[in-house]
């Protein structure tokens, strides 16, 4: 397998291939992004004369500058179909991957309130998010339990509209009083299906939610009483499932001098979550083997991926069965990034079209870039 450079990992014994060497640096982008192209290509970030998304071959360490016309923000893609949407101010265009010329689909209107957060996938429904915030505050990232609640205790709501190309009719699908909107992400197989979560502190309230956009009724995603950690959403292999990582700190005496998830006791321990799109959990896990911040599976849905914080700085992989409750995740590379609270490592793992490869950012010579390591 070619590499721009490969070598033993010092900590797991695995070989770890080093696929790009941008020098600006190169990114496998954020975990729940679909990054699966045609031919088993990967989409990657990549900054070039030609835009900023070049398309990766984890075999060969090929990488083709994917260049779409005018410079566009990448907003969301479809494996299956190879069509991407892209955004400019308000334009929305979509294109082909990874050679497609790209075509400007609409215009939301000036008045339409909100920014663009995402699309439907038959690309009929743009999704606005309207986020009110009466005092911006930085992200806790340092280990300050005052300015942690703080952050969190911070006068805001929002709103979410689904704006129709076609008709220009504006829906608004969820308004809140006290928190905003994150991880806005539509269904990738139901054009009508909106996944996004609430802007808070996991443990002390319902996090996951659903809308449709032809029923704006919210359904909450795996119910949730005070205490349980439910967070890290991401569309399953089969789009009908959810998953998600969960902690129970119901009775932990810590939870409001050590909020953050991987600050918990040992006791606590992270499980992979499953629910269905009644919100109701399908599959639960054994204790993992550390704090994961974020958890994915495979295209196949036969196997899982994280990574590990905070002494366990680690990209991780198992085998997956929803008939076994019990994850073998072993480290296959080291992650030299510094570790952030709130931030993570940036790691973003994802598996190869076949699975063979796990596809993870890491700091070399001081630049974020793309690595693989074997699975088997």
């Amino acid at each position: 397998m070619n590499a721009i450079r490969t070598w033993v990992d010092e900590h797991t014994g695995r070989t770890v291939r080093q696929l790009t060497a941008m020098p600006e640096g190169a990114a496998v982008p954020y975990f729940r992004m679909p990054k699966h192209l045609p031919d088993g290509w990967m989409l990657i970030h990549a900054r070039h004369e030609g835009g900023h998304l070049a398309a990766l071959h984890p075999d060969t360490a090929e990488l083709r500058p994917i260049r779409i016309g005018p410079p566009l923000a990448y907003l969301k893609h479809l494996p299956a179909s190879g069509r991407a949407w892209f955004t400019s101010g308000r334009e929305v265009w979509t294109a082909f991957l990874p050679d497609g010329e790209a075509e400007r689909l609409a215009r939301v209107p000036d008045d339409a309130p909100g920014s663009i957060a995402d699309i439907t996938c038959d690309g009929r429904t743009v999704i606005l998010v309207e986020i009110v915030e009466e005092e911006k505050l930085a992200l806790p990232i340092a280990q300050d339990a005052e300015y942690f609640w703080r952050f969190f205790a911070r006068k805001r709501h929002g709103r979410i509209w689904g704006w129709n190309v076609a008709s220009g009719a504006l829906t608004k699908l969820v308004e809140t009083t006290d928190v905003g909107f994150q991880h806005i992400d539509t269904s990738p197989a139901d054009p009508t299906l909106v996944r996004y979560c609430h802007d808070m502190f996991e443990a002390t309230g319902q996090r996951i939610w659903t809308v449709r956009t032809v029923r704006p009724e919210p359904r909450a995603i795996r119910p949730q009483a005070y205490g349980e950690m439910i967070t890290h959403e991401f569309w399953w292999a089969d789009p009908s499932l959810i998953g998600y990582t969960y902690q129970d700190r119901r009775d932990d005496p810590t939870l409001h001098d050590l909020p953050w998830a991987e600050l918990a006791p040992e006791a606590v321990a992270t499980r992979l979550g499953i629910a269905d799109l009644e919100g109701r959990e399908v599959y639960l896990s054994e204790p993992l083997n550390c704090y994961h911040t974020h958890l994915y599976v495979s295209r196949d849905g036969r196997a899982v991926c994280g990574e590990g914080t905070l002494g366990h700085s680690f990209a991780y992989a198992a085998p997956f069965s929803t008939s076994e409750p019990r994850i073998e995740l072993q480290p296959l590379a080291t992650i030299h990034t510094p570790y952030l609270l709130f931030r993570g490592q940036q790691v973003n793992c994802d598996f190869s079209a076949d699975s063979r490869w796990l596809l993870f950012n890491d700091t070399v010579d001081g630049r974020l870039q793309v690595l693989a390591a074997e699975v088997g």
